[in-house]
């Protein structure tokens, strides 16, 4: 029994990444920039992976790790966001 979940699981698990991947891959191909889509498959695994502990194994998250998922969220906000274009230099008045 032990092996047969062992199995299950594997094949569970490589069925969701396949379709993390697949979903990632089209969410690249419709957005202008890959910052949207890389903070909605974090913030989308992060979320699942807390709803399915929850719902498997009864786990309850603190309120250290969602702090901590808020802060890696962050980050990639800001790593990923755009900045404005840089001013042009003024030019010097010649004398």
């Amino acid at each position: 029994v032990n092996v047969g979940f062992c199995v299950l699981g594997i094949i569970v698990m490589a069925t969701t990444n396949s379709l993390m991947w697949t979903f990632f891959s089209r969410g690249l191909g419709f957005s202008m920039s890959s910052a949207i889509a890389s903070v909605t498959v974090t913030f989308s695994n992060v979320l699942s992976s807390a709803f399915l502990g929850f719902v498997l194994y009864g786990e309850c998250q603190e309120v250290l790790w969602w702090g901590g998922v808020f802060l890696i969220l962050c980050g990639l906000t800001l790593i990923h966001r755009e900045l404005p274009p840089p001013r042009k230099a003024l030019p010097h008045k010649q004398q």
